[in-house]
C-alpha cells in the first residue's frame, strides 16, 4: 500500500507523462493523441484519488476512539481493500474499529461512513450505473462503461446500485421542487403500458440447476414437445404500468395550445396507487386553490379511469381522447362500407364526414347514422355479425362517453382533446426500456428502474445525485433485491 509520499510521487510522475505525449514533437494523428491522453487521465486520477484516501486513512490511527449513534468505539487497525470509483479500482486502507472494550463486536467502517461510500464505491459511480441502467439494459451498461472507464462494476454490483438507487427515486420525486411558471389552465393525462414480467412458471425453471443435454434438437422435440398456448394467453406476461402526466396549458398567438412544465409519474403497483400520487403532485401544485382557473382530466374509456377521476379529480373538465374516438370511426366505416380494402375512397369520405361532426359537437348526428347503419344490416348473412358487433359496441362506447366527448366545447375554452402526449409518455417511459425483446422483469426492480427514468426524462437527475448525496448513510443493498414473480391473468382487457 503507498504511502502519502509515495502517492504523491506517482502523481507528480503521471502529470510529467500526461505532458510529454503533448510536448512530444514527433507526428500523430488527433485519435492517437486522445485515446493515449484520455488512458492517461484515468491514470492520474487513479493517482489522485489514491493520494486522497491515503490522506484521510491517515485521519482514524490505531487506538483513535470515536462515537457512533452514542456508542464509543476504537480504531484497531485497518485492512486493505480496493473502492470502486470513475477512474477505476483504487487500492487504498480501510480503518477498522470495534466497540471499546469489547474486541469481538462487529467491525466499523468509520472512514467508509464519513466519505459516504456505499458498498466500497463512490457515490458519483454508483448514480452513473444507476442512470445508464434507467436508459439501456445492464449488460450494455456494463460494455459502455469498460469503454469509457476502462472497467466496469460486476452483475451484482449492478443490480445492486440499481435497487439501492431506485429505491430512493420516489421519495426524490415526492419532494422535489415544483416547476415555476405555471399557467391557470392544469392538465392531467393518464394511461398504462404492459411490461413483460417473469412468471412463477418461468422463475421456476430458471432456478433448476441446467441439465447436460443428451440428444438432438429431434429427440429433444419429441420427448419433450412445447406446450401451445391456448387462446387469451398472451406470451408477453405484461404486467401493466399506471402512467400519468401532469402538465399546463400555455396558449399561444395563434389559439393553440401547449403543455409548459411537464412532469410525468408512474408505477406498477395499481391505477389507485397512480392516482394518489397524481393527487398529491396536483395538490403541491396549486390544485384546489385559486391558481388553476381551469382543470382538465384526459384518457382513454377504460372504466377503471374514469371511476377514478370522479374521486380524485372530480371537479376536472373531462375528455374521451379524440384519437381513440377516431379509431372507432374507422372500425365502423370498414364495416358499413363493404370492399374498402380496394375502394378507399368511398371509406375515406364517410370518416371524414364523422369527423367533421364529431369535432363539432355532432354526436347525436354521428349516433344517428350509425343507428341506421345497423338497422340495415341483417342478422344473418356473411360477415353481418361481426359488422353488427362493431357498430353496436360503437354505439354504446360513444352513448357512455357522452358527456367526455364535448370537443369543440373544449377547443374554444383552450382546452386539449387528443392524448398524444400521454401516449408518446408510456413509449418513452416504459416501452424504449421495459418492453424490450427477451425481458422479464421481476416486479421490485421494474418498480425502480421506472422511478428512475421518471427522474431521467423530468430533467431532475442532476438533482436527484444532489438528493444522494444529501442522504445520510446511503447504503447499497447486501444482495440484489430477490424476484417476484407475477402471472397475467389470460382474457383480462381493459376497455379503451
Amino acid at each position: 500500500m503507498l504511502t502519502i509520499p509515495e502517492a504523491r510521487n506517482e502523481v507528480q510522475r503521471e502529470v510529467r507523462e500526461l505532458l510529454a505525449l503533448v510536448d512530444c514533437p514527433s507526428q500523430q494523428t488527433a485519435t492517437e493523441a486522445e485515446i493515449s491522453l484520455w488512458s492517461g487521465v484515468l491514470r492520474l486520477g487513479m493517482s489522485l484519488m489514491t493520494l486522497f484516501f491515503a490522506h484521510q486513512a491517515a485521519r482514524w490511527p490505531t487506538g483513535l476512539r470515536y462515537e457512533v449513534d452514542g456508542v464509543r468505539h476504537e480504531i484497531e487497525g485497518a485492512d486493505a481493500v480496493e473502492i470502486g470509483t470513475k477512474f477505476g479500482k483504487i487500492s487504498a486502507l480501510q480503518p477498522m474499529g470495534r466497540r471499546a472494550g469489547r474486541p469481538r463486536s462487529r467491525r466499523d467502517m468509520p472512514m467508509a461512513r464519513a466519505l459516504g461510500l456505499p458498498g466500497g464505491f463512490t457515490l458519483p459511480l454508483v448514480a452513473l450505473v444507476a442512470k445508464f441502467c434507467a436508459l439501456m439494459a445492464f449488460a450494455p451498461t456494463r460494455q459502455i462503461l469498460r469503454d469509457l472507464l476502462g472497467w466496469a462494476p460486476a452483475p451484482r454490483s449492478v443490480l445492486r446500485m440499481v435497487d439501492t438507487v431506485g429505491a430512493e427515486a420516489r421519495g426524490f420525486l415526492e419532494q422535489a421542487a415544483v416547476p415555476e411558471g405555471d399557467t391557470d389552465v392544469l392538465l392531467i393525462l393518464v394511461d398504462g403500458k404492459g411490461a413483460p414480467a417473469i412468471s412463477s412458471a418461468e422463475h421456476a425453471k430458471r432456478r433448476q440447476p441446467h441439465r447436460k443435454a443428451t440428444g438432438g434438437l429431434r429427440q429433444k422435440k419429441s420427448g419433450a414437445p412445447k406446450k401451445r398456448r391456448g387462446p387469451g394467453k398472451k406470451s408477453k406476461n405484461a404486467k401493466m404500468a399506471a402512467v400519468g402526466v401532469i402538465c399546463t396549458l400555455k396558449t399561444d398567438e395563434g389559439g393553440n395550445s401547449r403543455p409548459v412544465n411537464k412532469r410525468m409519474y408512474a408505477t406498477f403497483k395499481s391505477y389507485r396507487a397512480l392516482f394518489e400520487w397524481l393527487k398529491k403532485e396536483a395538490i403541491r401544485r396549486g390544485y384546489g386553490t385559486d391558481k388553476f382557473k381551469k382543470v382538465e382530466f384526459v384518457a382513454d374509456g377504460a372504466d377503471t379511469l374514469w371511476a377514478l377521476q370522479q374521486e380524485f379529480f372530480p371537479d376536472a373538465d373531462v375528455c374521451l381522447d379524440w384519437i381513440h374516438a377516431v379509431e372507432k370511426l374507422w372500425s365502423c366505416g370498414k364495416a358499413i362500407n363493404r370492399g374498402s380494402r380496394t375502394k378507399r375512397t368511398p371509406l375515406e369520405t364517410w370518416v371524414y364526414k364523422q369527423k367533421k361532426l364529431l369535432r363539432h359537437d355532432g354526436l347525436d348526428d354521428v349516433l344517428a347514422t350509425l343507428q341506421t347503419a345497423l338497422d340495415g344490416t341483417a342478422v344473418t348473412g356473411p360477415g353481418n355479425k361481426y359488422r353488427r358487433t362493431v357498430l353496436e359496441n360503437t354505439i354504446n362506447y360513444f352513448t357512455k362517453n357522452r358527456t367526455r366527448m364535448r370537443y369543440q366545447t373544449l377547443r374554444e375554452r383552450g382546452l386539449v382533446i387528443g392524448s398524444g402526449l400521454i401516449e408518446g409518455t408510456v413509449r418513452h417511459l416504459v416501452g424504449m426500456r421495459l418492453d424490450g425483446p427477451g425481458m422479464r422483469w421481476g416486479k421490485a426492480r421494474a418498480e425502480a428502474v421506472l422511478h428512475l427514468r421518471c427522474v431521467l426524462l423530468n430533467g431532475l437527475w442532476a438533482d436527484f445525485e444532489s438528493y444522494l448525496a444529501r442522504r445520510d448513510r446511503l447504503r447499497l443493498v447486501s444482495k440484489p433485491v430477490p424476484t417476484v414473480t407475477h402471472d397475467a391473468k389470460p382474457q383480462v382487457k381493459m376497455a379503451a
